[in-house]
């Protein structure tokens, strides 16, 4: 790995890129597929939604005693394996289903137990370990499958479900799963040292090897979690990105419904969460960027208040079709944000040799906010016939993350010689 002609932290990305877009597309997915299961099954949308809140609540729980394994040596990739095998098994069973419980069994129970070992929890926590300098532009990369699968798979899946059934769609999801990202998981190490590299690229001297992180590569400061926990930035970065993820998991996996609601056909709700998909997937490379040339904070200060403003518009749009299709494009462009600039903040402030062990503690409670919208939505809709009062709460949650951030200071904290 460490004589390829470029650098093996790329491969990484890459296999990120696509497990990342399998995992994702599943739970979009249920965006899709949710339409087509109420018809069928005479289910509420809450019964649905409820199952994706248990799913995220499991994985929250769940998350605290595995993610440490990602800074050992194969953690990562023993905990992507358990878990891309069982979420994928488990989507096939949805197949099978008749009542409610079943699928609150399969899709919430048994993927909520996979959810430490599900692609985005993994890569977000090893991605950065690979890069310092580049880490910008290389999670915008490796977050671009979590767009790419809101481009491609509504419209994706609306064909198959009309060739085949939404039964059999669950299958070829899960199918997908299994073929695709237990092999690229065999690619995951945990951090360029492992293989003789250092972060951004170079090759470790003989001095160097047999180090986690030698002292030439330890260019910021990496706090472990028991010190993380008692520094103010921990928790006031832990309320930014828990109330971001309100709208990370809500906007998405509701747009389809939210729309139809609006008097929009199934083919032109999926046709906008394309369009969702799209700029989300090509604003990650400008968000990116931007936040490696000025700093982290200010780029999700600015997302905060942009956030904000277009969520609020989406209560005024009314049943205008091309209004709704420019907010799914703006809404998908503050979502873009949140992907790239979730995993970029804690490196930045608190270093990346202990990002698993961080992440451990920190993801559940900014798991609860994206296991609590989608239910929160589709459950005030079922009550008041209407998204406005959930609209409402998620832009209260952009202002609130930009508050906070605000609040967090400027710079990362100061590199030390012993990190």
């Amino acid at each position: 790995m460490a004589r390829l002609p470029f650098y093996y932290g790329w491969v990484i990305v890459g296999a990120a890129f696509v497990t990342n877009l399998i995992a994702t597309g599943i739970q979009l997915g249920l965006s899709v597929l949710v339409v087509p299961m109420e018809d069928d099954l005479g289910w509420q949308r809450g019964d649905v939604f409820l199952s994706f809140t248990v799913r995220a609540l499991l994985a929250a729980l769940l998350t605290p005693f595995f993610a440490r394994y990602i800074d050992r040596r194969y953690g990562g990739m023993l905990l992507l394996l358990a878990g891309s095998a069982i979420a994928g098994a488990a989507t096939i069973a949805i197949a099978t289903v008749q009542a409610p419980w079943q699928f609150m069994l399969y899709f919430g129970v048994l993927a909520g137990i996979a959810g430490p070992g599900q692609a985005f929890v993994v890569w977000n926590a090893v991605v950065p370990k690979w890069f310092v300098r580049r880490r910008g532009k290389a999670l915008a990369l490796a977050t671009m499958g979590t767009g790419a699968a809101a481009l491609v798979m509504p419209l994706t899946l609306t064909t198959v479900i009309s060739a085949v059934g939404w039964r059999d769609t669950w299958v070829v999801l899960g199918a997908a799963s299994l073929v695709l990202t237990l092999p690229l998981a065999l690619l995951l190490r945990r951090q360029p040292e492992d293989i003789g590299l250092r972060p951004d690229g170079g090759r470790l001297d003989a001095r160097e090897r047999g180090h986690d992180e030698p002292e030439a590569a330890a260019i910021e400061r990496s706090f472990t979690a028991k010190e993380a926990v008692r520094l103010p930035v921990t928790w006031l970065m832990v309320l930014a990105v828990t109330m971001t993820s309100m709208s990370l998991v809500a906007i998405p996996t509701n747009l389809v419904p939210m729309l139809t609601s609006r008097e929009l056909s199934l083919e032109l709700a999926a046709a906008a969460l394309t369009v969702f998909g799209s700029t989300s997937m090509l604003s990650r490379f400008g968000w990116g960027v931007f936040a490696e040339r000025t700093h982290p904070r200010q780029a999700f200060m600015l997302l905060a208040a942009y956030g904000a403003v277009m969520t609020a518009l989406f209560v005024v749009a009314g049943t205008q079709v091309a209004l709704l299709f420019v907010l799914a494009a703006a809404i998908g462009f503050a979502v873009g944000g949140i992907v790239v600039l979730n995993p970029l903040i804690w490196p930045t402030y608190l270093g990346r040799r202990h990002l698993g062990a961080i992440m451990g503690f920190a993801a559940p409670i900014t798991m609860l906010g994206g296991a609590g919208g989608p239910y929160m939505m589709a459950k005030i809709y079922d009550l008041t016939g209407s998204y406005t009062i959930g609209l409402l709460v998620l832009t209260a949650g952009w202002v609130v993350c930009g508050a906070a951030m605000y609040l967090v200071k400027r710079r990362p904290l100061p590199s030390s010689p012993s990190a």
